[in-house]
């Protein structure tokens, strides 16, 4: 597929046709990569970055911490920590 490019302010841009963008999960709000790989132009998705409740949403809930770290884990603040 051909595309021709266009100049936009001090850059050049194309315009991925809606059945690509679509094929890809691609829309107004998605972040892409762009990087250059032996002359060739890769473009990549970037996946969107977790919020701490989806992150911690990960964590099974069987999930026990190792036992190298369970004095930590049980000790109390000594300190200037926030609590």
């Amino acid at each position: 597929m051909d595309i021709q490019l266009k100049k936009w302010g001090n850059s050049i841009g194309f315009l991925i046709p809606h059945k690509i963008a679509e094929s890809f999960g691609i829309d107004e709000n998605s972040t892409i990569e762009l990087t250059e790989s032996n002359g060739t132009l890769v473009i990549k998705k970037k996946q969107k970055a977790l919020t701490l409740d989806e992150l911690l949403s990960t964590i099974p809930n069987d999930f026990r911490y190792p036992e190298d770290v369970n004095d930590f884990v049980a000790s109390e603040p000594i300190g200037q920590e926030i609590l």
